[in-house]
């Protein structure tokens, strides 16, 4: 799945999002959850002409000429109890008539202080149960990432990442430390799988290919 958007900017009370503007979808509906795993709570949902929180002041976003080519919505996450300090992940999904379309794959939304390359990022969840690369879940990080190391916590069943949709898997038995290790290549996002009957709980940790 291609990515269906961006964030721009992410800054303190601030998240620059950015889709394509699409004819025919008269919804851009945002959600987010607190994990990639959790269950995605709508948080807004634009016009095609987009969306700015009363809650932002407009003295501190960038304009950007975006008609006919992006739907640009700014929105405070406090707005919405979203915590402004915490990572947290979103997803974008089109509505046509009222129907909603096909979700993005969970994008990773960073705090502010870790946008400018302070420490180590670190997710961890479930991956969900999958007999082949076409059931793996995408997660979408922020930027561009390197050092990765990824962690099977399961004490029974292997992991499974592939570093491209459908593409070659590494197979991470249970259990085991740091059973892929990326120091020098950069990611900008993970397809994770259970090959079993249950999900596999995993930890992954990473930084900043290109901090500013």
């Amino acid at each position: 799945m291609n990515r269906l958007f961006k964030i721009a900017r992410r800054r303190p009370h601030v998240v620059d999002f950015y889709t394509p503007f699409t004819y025919g979808v008269d919804g851009y509906r945002i959600k987010w959850a607190s994990n990639f795993d959790g269950s995605f709570t709508t948080v807004l949902t634009s016009t095609n002409v987009g969306f700015i929180d009363s809650n932002v002041n407009r003295n501190v976003i960038e304009t950007q000429p975006t008609a006919g080519k992006d739907v640009r919505i700014v929105f405070d996450p406090t707005t919405y109890s979203i915590p402004d300090a915490n990572s947290f992940w979103l997803k974008f999904v089109p509505v046509t008539g009222g129907v909603e379309g096909t979700a993005s794959a969970p994008t990773l939304v960073l705090p502010d202080s870790v946008n400018k390359g302070v420490g180590m990022v670190a997710i961890a969840g479930d991956a969900p149960i999958g007999a082949d690369t076409n059931a793996t879940l995408q997660l979408d990080l922020p930027f561009l990432m390197r050092d990765f190391r990824i962690h099977n916590q399961d004490g029974t069943n292997s992991l499974y990442v592939s570093m491209e949709q459908g593409g070659p898997e590494v197979e991470c038995q249970p259990d085991k430390s740091a059973q892929l290790t990326s120091f020098n290549a950069t990611q900008a996002s993970l397809w994770v799988r259970s090959g079993a009957e249950a999900v596999v709980p995993f930890s992954a940790t990473f930084t900043l290919a290109f901090p500013s």
